[in-house]
């Protein structure tokens, strides 16, 4: 019976030992981490996806995939402001709805919390087909400087990067 305990208390440690040391790993993806010391943030670029600092933003993040129209992420640049990321966020969608947009559609809005951050997510749909964007735009706040990060791509094809673009924008930091 001793003998028995001993042998699944060793078995134990070695599970153990397995999982901390080499076990249970997720790719590291810190080595990616995009870091802009300029304007203060981080944010873990989609896999394969090309980076561009030589944009009006000060980046921007390409999708590989060769399509009608290029698929992006882009981090604008911050401002400084006494408003909260709800009420800025509300004021983009009144903005944007009467007019910014040509067949703006709100598709969804909340205010959250991501990677430890005030956030205000924000989907909506605008322009005309066959070339109808969809956007996700986040805007994040953080000792009243607010920035906005937005994914665009075709409608159609909003949903095929979806995933890739969320894991993204929840690796975004302020520095």
């Amino acid at each position: 019976m001793k003998k028995k305990k001993n042998v699944m208390t060793s078995g134990l440690t070695v599970i153990l030992l397995v999982l901390i040391l080499g076990g249970c790993t997720q790719d590291n993806q810190d080595d990616s981490r995009y870091i802009n010391q300029n304007y203060g943030f981080t944010i873990i670029p989609p896999k394969d996806w090309i980076v561009n600092e030589n944009t009006i933003d000060p980046v921007k993040f390409f999708c590989p995939d060769q399509n009608e129209y290029q698929i992006n992420v882009a981090v604008k640049e911050p401002i400084t402001s006494n408003e909260t990321v709800g009420t800025l966020g509300e004021q983009l969608i009144e903005r944007y709805s009467t007019s910014y947009f040509k067949n703006f559609t709100l598709i969804f809005s909340n205010q959250t919390t991501i990677n430890g951050l005030n956030a205000f997510d924000l989907v909506y749909s605008e322009g005309q087909e066959p070339n109808m964007l969809q956007h996700k735009q986040v805007l994040f706040e953080k000792n009243k400087k607010i920035f906005s990060v937005i994914y665009t791509s075709l409608v159609v094809t909003y949903e095929t990067y979806i995933s890739v673009v969320d894991q993204s924008i929840n690796s975004f930091t302020i520095i």
